[in-house]
């Protein structure tokens, strides 16, 4: 079930919040967040019943795990938890890796000797890269005392709650369970919170529905080309700018409506998605780009690697294998291994330039001066061209599109539109031509370079004791308006074009 499907906005989505407001005013919130989690296990189940027997497996060993971590901890045996954890995070793992590698690997070891790997591909179940995660963070923040409770209906809605079960954003188990709490939890009280959240799932629905899907147009078609010969200069570099914005709305878009979704049931989650195209270096992307993960990266992955307490080589190498790692998390192939390794090097690149930066005043004063618009542009062609790896399905795709992009006289040209009459205008955006590719990738960057972020434009305050509403009267009224807009616009096109997956949900 899709978020931009008319059976999840007109069916799942009343149908739970309706049934979850009853289920709070007459048998109490305990009551209520069991129906959510009955309501995410059939949200899950639909995409394939099959997996819902995996995820709570799943669920059950991790919270059996985490209640052994506990006890350890309460019997003051840290080793015994610390075994308990490493034992836990082994577990999750080998899950991961089964489903997501063993093809890829075999099929990569009986390529050495021409032959087809003995199984087939295998479909993998929705999400497990991301409840990996999110496990995973539970097992170790019971092993560090951070858990203060631990039930299963707790955990069973941590781990399900349907708005980030997908694509995210990673959440952890404290400060989610501390907002189950009624009495300490404003939103539950607040119609502003159902009103705000609806507000972020329109905007979410007219980005995925009308920017991102149409962004798509132009660049499936020349990635399909892409795998079998060189495409025209022109054509790739549409197509590379067309998927870096097709990937930017389809994940804002997600991580609108999570925030939305969860919102409309009471609940605050953290911001994900941070105007990541504005970023003025690689570092300041990923501190804008998938936060959560970009997080969980640091604190569980970094840091116990040395992180930077062990001098700028093991730093640096700390860095490079965190990307290298996060890379191979996005998907089985060495587009995805090549993908994390160029970002590690450009991260590498980018701290080294700060490191000597700092050690010239004069330098730094020549660096400082350069306007802000040259090293955003820079840092987003360098984040397009490493797009490429990601979108392509394999190196050859990847190989070809590069030689594309490379080749003299390759570029863009300003749109050859009938821009004397705003119908026919119109009518070209809903082509596939090449002069509409570039307009609608013109709108795109306009919107990504020069508008506020939905966050801002809500100031959105993930803090679960902050006010969900802090507009004004009037700007509530007129966000209200271009909310509805933005649905009557995206719910006419889904009318007519089919509902199609977020792109995270592949990973």
């Amino acid at each position: 079930m899709l978020f931009n499907s008319f059976e999840f906005l007109f069916l799942f989505l009343p149908i739970t919040l309706a049934v979850w407001w009853l289920c709070k005013k007459t048998g109490g919130l305990r009551l209520a967040l069991g129906w959510l989690v009955v309501a995410s296990l059939v949200f899950y189940a639909v995409w394939d019943v099959r997996y819902l027997a995996v995820l709570l497996g799943s669920i059950s060993i991790n919270f059996w795990l985490g209640g052994r971590i506990l006890k350890a901890r309460q019997d003051q045996n840290d080793s015994l938890a610390s075994r308990w954890m490493k034992a836990g995070i082994s577990f999750n793992l080998l899950v991961l890796c089964g489903f997501k590698y063993t093809y890829f690997l075999l099929a990569n070891l009986f390529a050495v000797f021409h032959a087809a790997p003995p199984i087939d591909p295998v479909v993998l179940p929705l999400a497990i890269s991301f409840v990996t995660f999110q496990k995973i963070a539970y097992l170790v923040d019971c092993r560090r005392g951070d858990v203060r409770r631990h039930n299963a209906l707790d955990y069973l809605f941590f781990v399900s709650f349907f708005p980030q079960l997908i694509a995210g954003p990673i959440v952890h188990h404290k400060p989610l369970i501390a907002q189950t709490r009624a009495d300490e939890n404003p939103l539950f009280r607040q119609k502003e919170a159902l009103i705000t959240g609806a507000t972020f799932l329109a905007l979410g629905l007219f980005k995925k529905a009308i920017l991102a899907d149409s962004m798509a147009r132009y660049a499936s078609p020349v990635f399909e080309l892409a795998r079998q010969t060189t495409p025209g200069g022109e054509a790739a570099w549409q197509a590379m700018l067309a998927y870096s914005l097709q990937l930017y709305f389809d994940f804002s878009a997600y991580s609108d409506m999570a925030i939305g979704l969860a919102l409309m049931f009471g609940f605050k989650l953290p911001v994900n998605f941070f105007s990541p195209y504005k970023a003025t270096s690689i570092i300041d992307f990923w501190r804008r780009w998938h936060m959560t993960l970009s997080s969980f990266l640091r604190d569980y992955l970094y840091i116990p690697l040395g992180g930077n307490r062990h001098g700028q080589f093991k730093r640096y190498r700390n860095l490079w294998l965190t990307m290298l790692l996060a890379g191979i998390w996005h998907g089985a192939g060495w587009n995805f291994f090549l993908w994390g390794a160029l970002h590690g090097s450009m991260l590498l690149i980018n701290h080294f330039w700060h490191h000597v930066l700092q050690g010239s005043v004069a330098l730094r004063a020549v660096w400082n001066k350069l306007p802000a618009a040259l090293t955003i542009a820079v840092t987003f062609i360098l984040v397009a061209f490493a797009w490429v790896l990601f979108r392509a399905p394999d190196l050859t795709t990847a190989g070809h599109m590069y030689a594309a992009l490379l080749q003299p006289g390759s570029g863009a040209h300003l749109p050859a539109l009938p821009w004397q009459n705003i119908a026919h205008v119109a009518e070209a955006l809903l082509s596939t031509s090449v002069d509409a590719g570039w307009l609608w990738i013109g709108i795109g960057m306009a919107i990504v370079w020069f508008l506020p972020n939905t966050t801002q434009l809500l100031k959105y305050d993930p803090s679960p004791n902050v006010a969900v509403s802090q507009l004004s009267d009037r700007r509530q009224v007129a966000l209200g308006i271009i909310a509805g807009i933005c649905l009557w616009f995206a719910l006419k096109w889904m009318a007519v074009r089919p509902a199609t997956e977020f792109l995270y949900f592949n990973f």
